[in-house]
């Protein structure tokens, strides 16, 4: 079996020196999707810089390797990335709500908040940027603004039920970051 994952590799290797630099670029673009999908995240994250390296100026690459980041739990890291992604193209949504979930994930709940908000802004329809907003907020306390933030997100189709659990746990962690 590790023979056959050695010929796979080899193969490949010489698969890409016959691929133009769009090609190689797409090749690796496509695994890299390919190894989340597959729950390979450290995978993805090198297909996505094999990627990156080719068209350093693409904010769809960081952020996807910034996704492979946060599902490998390398919060701070993703983070960098969607920075640069931001700094690329500053007018897509996802990338501030992807951005806003990994500082929730570090405890920066203010930054998270205005990564939400952001997120709100460009796309003022999206029910889970306000439902997400609405976590943060609780857990910072501010419960008017998690109450409304919650209320639109039901409003725009967020599971109720499922969006009072993550409220309910968010309050908690605040009544005991207080007490």
């Amino acid at each position: 079996m590790r023979m056959t994952g050695w010929i796979s590799e080899i193969l490949n290797r010489v698969r890409q020196r016959n691929l133009s630099n769009p090609e190689r670029t797409l090749d690796s673009y496509d695994r890299g999707v390919a190894a989340i999908a597959g729950g390979k995240t450290a995978q993805a994250i090198k297909h996505f810089t094999d990627a990156i390296s080719a068209v350093p100026d693409s904010s769809k690459l960081y952020h996807h390797r910034a996704d492979a980041f946060a599902l490998n739990g390398q919060h701070l890291e993703a983070i960098a990335d969607y920075d640069v992604a931001v700094r690329i193209d500053a007018a897509y949504p996802d990338t501030y709500l992807d951005r806003g979930n990994s500082r929730y994930a570090l405890g920066h709940l203010e930054a998270a908040v205005k990564d939400f908000s952001e997120a709100i802004r460009l796309n003022p329809d999206w029910g889970e940027a306000y439902a997400n907003r609405a976590v943060a907020q609780a857990e910072l306390d501010n419960l008017v603004e998690s109450d409304q933030d919650a209320s639109k997100a039901t409003s725009l189709g967020i599971d109720s039920d499922r969006l009072k659990e993550m409220l309910g746990a968010a309050r908690s962690a605040s009544s005991a970051d207080n007490a």
